[in-house]
């Protein structure tokens, strides 16, 4: 395997909020028609709400005025308008709620389809990224970003949507009733806002940077986890659970660090807004006292007032309880965003490949994962349709990124890779990717019945010629000591049958696909002597009058290839046949002999 450069993590930068809120804006447009309902009903079930403290007031100076007339012997309580009056307040709660349920259900209607369409696009993009951005971004942090970051994303606009299109109605529709009632108590009432506001603000600003943090470092946990559940057998092999745990406190660690300040920074806005509206209150119990005595106002619209203050003041603490789940929206959002916005693999030609019929020719091929370092040097060889070519060479001489250079997995940075005389990057990747059938050293199988794993290769493929694949490389014989045979279900990590196992059905799923070109990239290191041999049948059989490229550091197993090609530091140092490259006495007569007297011995 060649080696793959380190991807250092880029530095932290804060969120930009416009952008944020671009992207939000962006997801909520294509959802106009049900976000206008919304509206209508939080307009509607908070008009009402706002209209009732009004008639609440108006009952409560019924009573105030009918036990005055009482104590005075000029009359009694009008329980007729009292109860006329309690009776509509009833009706405009019953009505506020229900409209309060149904801007609910659509927002929430909205959010999850809006959920459900990014992790579409999230996976949709996972599965057309080129390769370069597929290795350098964390699967952790990418199952962070599908599952988490989206939750955060909808959580976000659900609460702060519906709080925040709440509180702006709210505070418009108490502002003009409570300008109604007095205008100067309205005015001492607002005039308090704009601190309130300049002080969210403030705080908002400062901890937002802890938002992204947070979400930053709880991907990059996830992908650990995610890497020790992977790797638990060899972390107990080389007793580094100590170590394993050390790392994962220092990025537990971190994220709780980030997760703390978040929130402490942004929990402050809370006291800082019970204080602004108490001291409202005493204000407004200043002035009504005033008032009233002054008989400019009745003592009901005083309580109105109170009520209507409590009203005022109670969406701006919303604003500020709801603005740590805005801040981690936007920056769920950012990150999500920043993903899909990575390009898709370039695929500009659309000229289809079927077969081959002359060969594959590499022309002075030279490629590297890095700028200026280079791990394929000046290759040139040719390949005629048919022909069984062996690629051997030290571990990171450039072997397997040959063949995925052949596969479009990358390209090249100069020279050209040839079939049939044309360039590859002249044919449809989809297309030129369908001719090869690819054998890995790691195996990779899905959590399904074996039978739907060797499937996988034709998914037309019928019971028998399932069954035919499997017996080729001799793995019908295990499959049916199986409690359920071809149907027994691999788990989820599919370590219920053995590594060399495994490695049988993915050769049987290679036959099964039925390509012109097989690529075998070690993959028969993994089972022992006595089934490589039975395999090594299989596959001469299998290969017959396919194009094949073979990668083994075994040398017993590629005697029959037709031209063996051994590669030092991307550069090709011997080729010919097993005969040829053993009369030369170079690298490959070194390597096989030593190999046949580590076998001896």
């Amino acid at each position: 395997m060649s080696p793959r450069p380190l991807k250092r993590r880029p530095p932290e930068k804060p969120v930009d909020n416009k952008k944020a809120i671009k992207n939000i804006l962006s997801l909520l447009k294509e959802h106009k028609f049900k976000l206008v309902l919304t509206v209508v009903c939080a307009i509607i079930s908070t008009a009402f709400t706002i209209i009732a403290p009004l008639l609440i007031g108006q009952a409560t100076t019924t009573i105030f005025d009918g036990i005055t007339k009482l104590m005075n012997h000029t009359g009694s309580i009008d329980f007729g308008t009292l109860i006329h009056l309690l009776i509509i307040v009833s009706i405009l709660y019953v009505i506020s709620s229900l409209f309060s349920y149904l801007q609910s259900i659509f927002l929430v209607e909205v959010t999850t389809k809006i959920s459900y369409d990014l992790r579409e696009r999230l996976m949709d993009k996972i599965l057309h990224l080129p390769m370069d951005k597929v290795e350098e971004n964390k699967r952790g942090d990418i199952l962070s970003r599908i599952t988490n970051d989206v939750d955060s994303l909808q959580n976000g606009i659900t609460q702060s949507f519906i709080q925040l299109t709440t509180a702006v109605i709210t505070l418009i529709g108490v502002f003009i009733m409570m300008m109604f009632i007095n205008i100067w108590m309205t005015l001492a009432t607002v005039i308090l806002v704009p601190i309130a506001f300049l002080l969210i603000r403030f705080m908002t600003k400062y901890s937002q940077r802890y938002f992204l943090k947070q979400l930053v470092f709880k991907g990059s946990l996830n992908a650990q986890i995610e890497e020790t559940f992977t790797g638990h057998d060899i972390i107990r092999a080389f007793n580094q659970e100590d170590i394993s745990m050390d790392k994962f406190e220092s990025d537990n660690e971190n994220w709780f660090s980030q997760e703390w300040k978040s929130q402490f920074y942004s929990s402050l806005n809370g006291p800082l807004m019970n204080f602004i509206s108490n001291f409202t209150y005493v204000v407004v119990a200043v002035l009504g006292a005033i008032y009233v005595l002054q008989k400019v106002i009745a003592v009901g619209d005083i309580l109105a007032f109170f009520q209507y203050t409590q009203s005022f003041n109670r969406p701006i603490q919303q604003i500020t309880r709801v603005m740590n789940q805005i801040q981690t929206a936007m920056a769920a959002s950012e990150r999500i965003f920043e993903f899909l916005e990575f390009e898709d693999e370039e695929n500009p030609c659309d000229k289809s490949i079927t077969e081959i019929k002359e060969g594959i020719s590499f022309e002075n091929v030279s490629f590297g994962y890095m700028p200026n370092e280079k791990i394929i040097k000046n290759l040139t060889f040719n390949v005629k349709k048919g022909e069984k070519i062996a690629i051997i060479g030290e571990t990171g001489a450039g072997k397997t990124t040959i063949v995925k250079l052949l596969m479009r997995f990358y390209d090249i940075d100069s020279g050209s890779i040839k079939i049939d005389n044309i360039d590859i990057e002249e044919y449809d990747k989809n297309s030129l990717r369908s001719l090869i059938g690819m054998v890995l050293q790691d195996s990779w199988l899905f959590s399904d019945t074996i039978s739907n794993n060797v499937r996988y290769g034709n998914l037309d493929a019928t019971d028998d010629e399932v069954i035919d694949a499997s017996s080729q490389v001799y793995a019908d014989n295990f499959i049916r000591q199986l409690p359920e045979g071809y149907e027994s279900e691999l788990n989820e990590d599919t370590d219920n049958i053995s590594h060399g196992q495994k490695q049988l059905l993915t050769i049987a799923r290679t036959i099964l696909s039925k390509k012109e070109v097989l690529i075998l990239d070690e993959a028969t290191s993994s089972v022992d002597t006595r089934t490589e041999k039975l395999i090594q049948k299989a596959m001469d059989k299998l290969m017959e009058g396919k194009t094949s490229f073979i990668i083994a550091h075994r040398l017993s197993t590629i005697r029959n290839a037709d031209k063996i090609i051994v590669i030092e530091n991307g550069k090709i140092i011997e080729q010919g046949s097993h005969e040829e490259l053993l009369a030369l006495k170079g690298y490959y007569y070194h390597t096989l002999n030593s190999q046949l007297e580590e076998n001896i011995s």
